[in-house]
């Protein structure tokens, strides 16, 4: 039977849920934190606790949204907590543990999200509509401004918008467990007295080196049999989407790695960033020792760093 302070806490749980869902001019800040009430609440009381909020979370966004797919998004976002807390009280595990287990929640979420929305509202169709609404609104626009030449037929850019979409929509979920670890954790420190975890240095990322194998395999499927027609195949393009962001980072890893071990000073990572992300050729050169830093043991070769 639960106890009185799990019943208040699992109130409080859900009013921060609801307030930080609700604040509209300050959503695109705090929709990254809606799994915190809930990570808070399972690293200090349990995941048993945790499952009155959860139920009464489910029972108000069906009443606010009427939607099985909103309900659907709002459950992710409280198991998405609900794991990270489960995982945070463990003793035996890391901040990576913690940020990890969120981030595959995450992921496998809108993946079964996307595919329910495709099968029961027809989401290619919907999205073909609003693209098709914002074209024809841009060319007033043009025209407005003196432009009388038409844009390209919005219907060329359905199967790049196919293709790069899921990608796009996964690489915006990856800041969310890091965000709810770094915010979360200062709590449960000064509040809770549980033991920081924390993500490695920047410079000490790797990537398992099975992500190595998969993007060249995923890489190799799509320059082959192309992006069209293929559902399987579209899957690995956005595969390969995520993995290039991936090992682009994991490039910018690896000078950090460089730099520390040549007693260069953290200032050097700005104009990396900055040539990166402004410089194509950069960009790829960084990208690509990403991927040799993930597939090889250039690291050892070079001797252990700082």
């Amino acid at each position: 039977m639960p106890q009185i302070s799990d019943i208040r806490d699992g109130f409080i749980t859900v009013g921060l849920f609801l307030i930080l869902a609700l604040i509209t001019p300050l959503l695109i800040f705090t929709m990254w934190l809606l799994p915190l009430p809930f990570f808070l609440h399972t690293s200090k009381n349990g995941w048993r606790s945790a499952l009155f909020p959860f139920f009464l979370t489910a029972i108000l966004a069906w009443i606010f949204t009427g939607e099985p797919f909103g309900v659907g998004l709002v459950l992710l976002l409280a198991v998405t907590g609900m794991v990270m807390g489960i995982l945070y009280r463990k003793t035996d595990t890391t901040g990576t543990d913690v940020a990890l287990g969120g981030l595959t929640v995450v992921w496998v979420g809108l993946l079964l999200l996307l595919v329910g929305a495709v099968m029961a509202y027809d989401l290619g169709e919907q999205l073909d509509v609003i693209l098709q609404r914002e074209w024809e609104r841009n060319e007033e626009l043009l025209r407005l401004y003196g432009v009388s030449e038409p844009l390209p037929d919005p219907d060329s850019m359905d199967e790049v918008l196919s293709s790069v979409l899921p990608a796009m929509i996964f690489l915006m979920a990856v800041p969310v467990p890091l965000i709810n670890l770094a915010v979360g954790r200062r709590w449960m420190i000064r509040q809770q007295g549980f033991p920081g975890k924390y993500l490695p240095p920047f410079r000490n990322w790797r990537l398992p080196r099975p992500f190595f194998y998969f993007y060249f395999v995923s890489l190799l499927t799509v320059l082959i049999f192309g992006l069209e027609g293929n559902s399987a195949v579209v899957v690995l393009g956005n595969a390969v989407t995520v993995l290039f962001i991936l090992f682009l980072i994991q490039g910018l890893s690896f000078t950090a790695w460089l730099l520390n071990r040549g007693d260069q000073g953290k200032g050097w990572m700005v104009p990396v960033l900055v040539l990166t992300f402004l410089v194509p050729i950069v960009t790829m050169v960084i990208h690509l020792m990403g991927i040799l830093d993930s597939g090889t043991r250039i690291r050892d070769r070079f001797g252990a760093g700082k």
